[in-house]
């Protein structure tokens, strides 16, 4: 099934030619779902979304900014996406639905996390909080301002204690932390010398995968911000092109190990009975 969700940081839609660099890309990647963190708007007036357009092509909700750094909005596609329930926090967009072609119930999670260490906790716990209210699968991405390991930040310092506790909290909330292809970094402070971080990114339940099993996770070119915007897409392959997958994460699943001994013993079975 075909799917491709954006997010980007686009620190601040109230210019014009902000809202321009999403149209075009709307209009180049063809997303059924667009999660966009640091509006800093306010209001959202009809004329910003004519200018992403996304006026007639989309629907939204959006969680108004509180100040210079905030401000979030989720949009999607109707025609992909029926949406049977929203709503928003200061940090959070949450829209549940259907995608189409798809009997799994989603729950999309466009974020915005703190860039104040001590209110970090507290945004993971609203995240899991959120999470528990609903019986469905997520797909959670945004802007964290958190990194789980030292890969995920060149230059400055590491905070370990910071690491450990969003690397305890994916745990906890049983999401996949996906790799990311065409990049290692989504954003850059642009000095010199210069700082990257992977700020930006997608987690999702395993059980995503059962409806779409060849999920990637890309950097897209920078433009206009100084965030990257990441893509999330079910990747077709060919026919003998599809590439082998193993998430260490599977291995902490409920009735994993007893699979993996039925397997084998269902697959000696049927070498010894081959002659094999």
């Amino acid at each position: 099934m075909d799917l491709k969700i954006i997010s980007w940081n686009i620190r601040g839609l109230g210019r014009r030619k902000k809202a321009r660099a999403i149209r075009n890309m709307v209009n180049e990647r063809k997303p059924q779902f667009l999660f966009v963190q640091e509006t800093k708007l306010s209001s959202f007036p009809q004329a910003v979304l004519r200018s992403m357009g996304c006026d007639r092509r989309f629907e939204f909700c959006w969680a108004p900014a509180e100040g210079s750094a905030d401000g979030l909005i989720s949009l999607w596609d109707p025609n992909a996406f029926v949406k049977t329930l929203d709503y928003t926090t200061k940090r959070i967009v949450v829209v549940i639905g259907k995608l189409k072609g798809s009997e799994m119930e989603c729950g999309m999670m466009n974020v915005y996390g703190p860039t104040i260490e001590v209110e970090k906790d507290g945004f993971f716990k609203e995240i899991l909080d959120e999470m528990r209210k609903h019986n469905v699968v997520w797909v959670i991405g945004g802007d964290f301002n958190a990194i789980t390991s030292m890969e995920e930040k060149q230059g400055l310092s590491w905070n370990y204690t910071a690491m450990e506790n969003f690397r305890s909290f994916i745990q906890k909330a049983k999401l996949m932390n996906l790799p990311l292809a065409d990049g290692l970094y989504t954003w850059s402070n642009n000095r010199e010398p210069p700082t990257f971080v992977r700020l930006d990114k997608f987690l999702v339940n395993a059980a995503f995968f059962e409806g779409y099993p060849n999920l990637k996770q890309s950097l897209l070119p920078k433009v206009i911000s100084d965030h990257n915007a990441i893509a999330l897409e079910n990747v077709v392959y060919k026919k003998d092109m599809r590439p082998f997958r193993f998430y260490n994460y599977l291995l902490s699943e409920d009735g994993f190990d007893e699979m993996l001994v039925g397997k084998v013993k269902n697959f000696q079975a049927q070498s010894s009975t081959n002659g094999i």
